[in-house]
């Protein structure tokens, strides 16, 4: 039975239990970064084995939980089975399989190393999907933080607050400053709440809209690369991408010249890595060597030049490379644990002083008038 009729006939009959457990054969629509990784997977320990390529291709079709990645790599199959190579079968399918992964894969088939150059990407996927992993692991407990510490303050505003201002205004008390203002803002969230909660969404989409633009893009990214700390963080994350990126591009065979080519698609979403790097090949094109084209760009940290600058001399760049990764990996992963750490703290300080402001305004008042007439 195939993946669609599989997901077809779980979802039309049986209990409600054997509809909703979660068995690892459950399948999925969409394609996740952990489906790319099981499929090269699998490749790889197949084609390892001796198991010819399009063989290979129809046993990890099957053995796919993603729906649409069943159809992908079925179609890689059927034009493999009609004479395509494999690197071009998957390249039409760009929003699956990164173009580093295509230029890897047409190197490997070139030199008849498509074993050893498949062991070699899915290791690279398996370190790049951790590095992602991190660093969305990093963030979470920050951002929920922030989620609850907004959501107390409005749920006060919205709730809590205008108890007390009907009580002040029955009470006919002078109010003092703080307390007023916060109960001007407590009326403002309940009147015009869905205006403000309309704007924020519609900045949202506004400023959203703008940054898929290519001047938007290139500005925004701009503005993070100059960041303070963001910043930091954000450039030792490219140098590490770049290092991993051209050490896996050279071992499995590909020519100085178009690695630094293929790279400009690792960075196809940072136009200012993408340009730059497309200078640098025009560069090395015309006779300049590596490291002094890097060094051009202003853009790439003074070790990489360094360290490309000795690889360009030993002979050994891809070996150069691989250190550099690891040392950028190791830099990145302290960042955003150093990043984070700051980030709890400045929240719960900010959550508390505001919840110390609006407490300070509800009883103020309170012991004004507990202190007599004086604070009439």
């Amino acid at each position: 039975m195939s993946p669609e009729a599989a997901l077809q006939s779980v979802a039309a009959g049986g209990t409600w239990f054997q509809r909703h457990v979660r068995v690892s054969s459950k399948m999925h629509a969409r394609i996740t970064d952990e489906d790319k990784l099981r499929f090269f997977q699998q490749l790889t320990t197949l084609f390892a084995a001796g198991t010819p390529l399009l063989e290979a291709l129809w046993i990890s079709s099957h053995q796919s939980q993603s729906v649409k990645m069943h159809q992908v790599i079925r179609t890689i199959a059927e034009r493999v089975a009609g004479g395509l190579s494999l690197h071009q079968a998957a390249g039409d399918f760009p929003k699956v399989f990164d173009r580093q992964w295509i230029e890897v894969i047409k190197t490997g088939e070139g030199s008849g190393q498509l074993g050893n150059v498949l062991s070699s990407l899915t290791t690279h996927i398996v370190a790049a999907r951790e590095m992602r992993g991190k660093l969305i692991s990093a963030m979470i407990y920050p951002i929920i933080i922030l989620c609850v510490a907004v959501g107390a303050v409005v749920v006060m505003l919205w709730k809590v607050v205008p108890v007390f201002a009907d009580f002040f205004k029955e009470a006919g008390s002078k109010l003092p400053a703080i307390t007023q203002t916060v109960i001007d803002l407590s009326n403002f969230l309940q009147k015009d709440g869905l205006y403000l909660v309309g704007g924020i969404v519609g900045t949202v989409f506004a400023v959203r809209y703008y940054l898929r633009t290519p001047t938007g893009r290139r500005l925004f990214q701009r503005a993070i690369l100059t960041a303070p700390m963001i910043g930091d963080c954000a450039v030792q994350a490219y140098m590490e991408r770049f290092a991993t990126n051209m050490v896996l591009l050279l071992h499995s065979g590909l020519p100085l010249l178009e690695a630094i080519g293929s790279m400009q698609g690792v960075f196809q979403g940072n136009t200012v890595y993408c340009e730059a790097l497309k200078r640098v090949q025009q560069r090395v094109a015309a006779g300049t060597r590596v490291a002094a084209a890097l060094d051009e760009t202003g853009l790439f940290t003074s070790m990489v030049i360094s360290m490309v600058r000795v690889g360009e001399e030993s002979g050994e760049l891809a070996t150069v490379l691989d250190q550099v990764a690891t040392y950028y990996r190791k830099r990145v992963e302290a960042m955003l644990e150093r990043l984070t750490g700051m980030i709890e703290p400045v929240v719960i300080l900010g959550m508390g002083v505001t919840v110390a402001i609006i407490l300070t305004s509800i009883y103020l008042p309170m012991f004004q008038m507990a202190s007599g007439p004086g604070g009439k």
